[in-house]
């Protein structure tokens, strides 16, 4: 008896995450014309994966605060309650530093996995077959309207990333098996990981979705990709790639373009990134003092939380649900507040190239 009740409640905590999935998927498509984002489940994951410090993927109310508190003693280097925007630049700099390496590392990682499965007949190298064969693989995958080009008129193929991860059946038997409630929880949080990703920093465009494609081969950026040009494009990396012109990619041939891509994308984001902690400094600098209070900064912390908290029970977790969506008016008043507020810093700072306010996350550290 005691088994089945873990075995049923393993089971509610599943479906709960894969209807929730459901549910939100639903709703963004169904939002009004008035509706801004609607927060995502891999928004939610994000912000518990940064203050969750317990590793049982959920955030307290009293961990939160105490990593805020943290955060800001660490910003304020004078002992004075008065944090620049500099300081607090500086703090978040470095926790986005380690997120970049952490991210650029396991990128490195899955491009060596990448170059095994390119390499079919495992003989050590990529032949242009097989280069090819592998584009030819991700166009067919996007051109689903099979019309031998790539634009937005193709219906939209299922992500692979959004069919459901199977559960990890060794996990939820060894729950069943064993009565520990602990033992359960963990094979929830185990399957909850591999369904529900946290957003990631370091993105790269990708030819498995009609961004990625038309990015990185769109050439004359008219809202299409022909097979043709795109193969040809493919032809063009692949000479480019192939240092010692053998007409084989080599494994560090592969990995040398990749990170030399990586790497600028890497310095991209990061400078992107830091001028958007300006904006935001200046939407939490409340009495536009040029300087945050712990006051001001709880504030901010304590918003952020009530908002995922949708519970209110002091308590955020994978299962409850959603914030709603912000309206798109409300949205446009914060942007227009914020634009002039971030346009009279820059000027008074002497930079002329403004962050852009409207490139919004759905969640933004702070």
């Amino acid at each position: 008896m005691q088994n089945h009740k873990i075995s049923v409640a393993l089971f509610l905590a599943l479906s709960s995450v894969y209807l929730q999935t459901a549910t939100a998927e639903t709703t963004a498509k169904k939002q009004p014309a008035d509706s801004g984002h609607q927060p995502s489940l891999a928004a939610k994951a994000s912000f518990i994966t940064e203050f969750d410090q317990s590793n049982d993927d959920n955030v307290s109310q009293a961990e939160f605060n105490l990593i805020r508190q943290q955060r800001y003693q660490q910003m304020d280097q004078q002992k004075n309650q008065q944090v620049t925007a500099v300081n607090y630049q500086t703090e978040y700099a470095d926790r986005l530093d380690r997120k970049l390496k952490q991210e650029r590392d396991g990128q490195i990682q899955q491009t060596h996995t990448r170059v095994k499965a390119l390499d079919k007949d495992q003989d050590g190298a990529i032949s242009l077959a097989e280069y090819q064969a592998s584009g030819e693989r991700a166009f067919a995958f996007l051109d689903t309207n099979k019309d031998l080009q790539i634009n937005k008129q193709d219906p939209a193929p299922t992500p692979r990333s959004e069919r459901p991860a199977a559960v990890n059946v060794s996990a939820t038997k060894s729950a069943a098996d064993k009565p520990e409630k602990a033992t359960a929880r963990a094979a929830v949080r185990q399957t909850v990981r591999s369904t529900v990703r946290p957003n990631s920093v370091l993105k790269m465009p990708t030819s498995h979705n009609l961004a990625g494609m038309l990015e990185m081969y769109d050439q004359n950026q008219d809202g299409l990709v022909s097979k043709a040009e795109y193969l040809e494009q493919r032809q063009t990396a692949f000479n480019r790639t192939d240092v010692n012109s053998d007409g084989l990619l080599s494994a560090d041939e592969y990995l040398n373009e990749f990170v030399d891509r990586l790497d600028r994308q890497v310095a991209s984001i990061r400078t992107s990134q830091l001028k958007q902690a300006l904006v935001r400094f200046k939407a939490l600098d409340k009495d536009d003092n040029s300087w945050l209070s712990q006051a001001e900064y709880a504030a901010s912390g304590a918003r952020m939380f009530k908002r995922w908290d949708t519970s209110g029970d002091a308590l955020v977790t994978m299962a409850e649900a959603l914030p709603k969506a912000e309206t798109a008016t409300k949205n446009a008043a914060k942007t227009a507040a914020t634009t002039k507020a971030v346009t009279a810093y820059a000027a008074e700072k002497g930079d002329k190239s403004t962050p852009d306010v409207t490139a919004k996350t759905q969640y933004q550290p702070q």
